[in-house]
């Protein structure tokens, strides 16, 4: 067991300095003073005085086997490992494919996915990819959530002009498919939309709610950040019905010529609209950021969503937007663990929930410890917990 004393403790609800007992992969006890001498079996104790421990992050969008490879097979991004999510407080990711369904599988992204939970992080991941018919694993959607385990929903793009251009009753199809799939299998049953940058944005959907009647929240639109008012304007319509839009976090300020505006930044409008709680954030790590010639044919040159940018957009929300530290943490939390139907175990800092715990100094906003299922992962800044071949 695990005891950790006097840590500044937001659930993420401020609770003030608490003592916690972890064992067995779970918060045993949360208690202002709990008395150590009578609990046998405490084998670390951590002083956590003057930090501030918090959830652990809830990433929804990772490309595990990573992405890219729209400039040539170079440019193919390496897989994630599992030391570069813990380093920066991520214990619970989703993974999926990006556009590159071709040198990248859904077998791959499976292996992937339980290698991580292997290694410590709770890992699930999306059947799908940009592409429509959806390449899958046992050849249907549905049968992919239904049958493998951490399968909990589709990915699908929109507005993209590298596709797939899909008509309603198309989507439609696929949504009602997933839609049974989640209820029989007991699972999420959502459908991961990227967005792209075309002009229609969003219509498909709200096309498909109307014509087919089809419940929004199924929905989980993300890149809603784009500088695009027509795009941040259905992005929040569709939160009003219901649905989850999901800010992709960047671990730098955008600049006046970006194509985006920060997550931090997305959240201060979503708060200013009674939103905050229908948003998300991701990393989109793995995922490449091409950057594109004039008229988008080829790529000069080439980003790469980290983990990073997750604490990067959180320390903005509070340090420089002003956001109390309990609103800024609910797209990296609560929100996430209520779409990914996690709520039950992750998300919060309360006795019986997972043991997914980030120790923050907050004078520097950086991490100091990481604890992922009760297990010390990050101890003083330093990964305790790597991959299979990532020892020196």
């Amino acid at each position: 067991m695990i005891f950790i004393q006097q840590a500044t403790v937001y659930s993420p609800s401020p609770r003030g300095k608490m003592d916690l007992l972890i064992g067995g992969g779970k918060i045993l006890a949360m208690e202002k003073r709990i008395d150590p001498s009578g609990i046998p079996g405490i084998t670390q104790r951590i002083d956590a005085s003057g930090m501030i421990l918090i959830p652990g992050f809830i990433d929804g969008h990772q490309h595990f086997t990573g992405g890219g490879g729209e400039g040539g097979f170079q440019t193919r991004v390496p897989e994630l490992t599992v030391s570069m999510n813990f380093r920066n407080g991520v214990t619970t990711a989703v993974g999926l494919l990006g556009t590159d369904s071709l040198t990248r599988s859904i077998e791959n992204l499976y292996a992937k996915t339980q290698a991580f939970n292997a290694e410590g992080l709770t890992a699930f991941m999306l059947t799908g990819s940009y592409w429509h018919p959806s390449p899958t694993l046992t050849g249907s959607v549905a049968r992919d959530i239904v049958f493998l385990q951490p399968v909990i929903g589709l990915k699908l793009a929109l507005a993209d002009s590298r596709g797939p251009h899909l008509e309603a009753k198309d989507l439609a199809s696929l949504a009602s498919d997933v839609q049974v799939a989640g209820l029989v299998a007991n699972k999420p049953g959502i459908i991961t939309v990227h967005t792209g940058v075309k002009s229609q944005t969003l219509d498909l959907i709200f096309e498909i709610i109307e014509r087919f009647e089809i419940r929004p929240s199924i929905f989980v639109p993300t890149h809603v950040n784009r500088k695009s008012e027509k795009l941040t304007t259905q992005a929040f319509m569709l939160a009003e019905k219901g649905c989850v839009v999901d800010a992709t976090c960047h671990a730098e300020v955008s600049s006046s010529t970006a194509s985006w505006i920060n997550a931090a930044e997305f959240a201060c409008k979503a708060k200013d609209n009674g939103l905050l709680e229908q948003v998300s954030f991701s990393s989109d790590a793995g995922g490449s950021m091409p950057i594109w010639n004039q008229d988008r044919s080829r790529i000069i040159g080439m980003g790469v969503g980290t983990p990073s940018s997750l604490l990067f957009e959180l320390e903005l929300l509070v340090n420089k937007k002003g956001f109390p530290l309990e609103q800024a943490l609910l797209p990296l939390t609560t929100t996430p663990a209520r779409i990914y139907r996690l709520d039950q175990r992750k998300g919060m800092v309360e006795v019986g929930k997972d043991a997914d715990l980030i120790l923050l100094d907050p004078s520097s906003f950086t991490i100091r410890d990481v604890l992922s299922n009760g297990e010390w992962v990050v101890k003083n800044g330093i990964v305790e917990k790597k991959g299979y071949f990532e020892h020196d």
